[in-house]
């Protein structure tokens, strides 16, 4: 666990420099899609789902980071935001176990 925090750690610094180098314009950087920091709620999301199931605050950050990122590529998901939460949230009224 310690070697993890360091590597998380590690890799944060490396990113973070990268970012700062190009606000700088001394060194261009991007990553490959538009929206990748987006990666960073859609992941811990899906993690958390795979270990604990499916709960109320996972299911938030996964579906969050999913709108950010349609969004950040041009879909205009808007219009269908609150006819999905309330799909999602009915659909967690029915199937939860009691």
């Amino acid at each position: 666990m310690h070697n993890q925090r360091r590597i998380v750690g590690f890799l944060l610094i490396v990113f973070g420099v990268m970012f700062l180098l190009d606000k700088l314009d001394i060194f261009h950087f991007t990553l490959l899609i538009n929206g990748w920091w987006t990666l960073l709620l859609i992941i811990p999301a899906g993690l958390s789902m795979a270990r604990q199931g499916i709960t109320a605050g996972n299911a938030i950050l996964g579906v969050l980071g999913v709108y950010f990122l349609l969004e950040a590529n041009g879909w205009n998901v808007r219009g269908f935001f609150i006819p999905a939460i309330l799909i999602i949230f009915g659909l967690y009224i029915v199937l939860r176990n009691k």
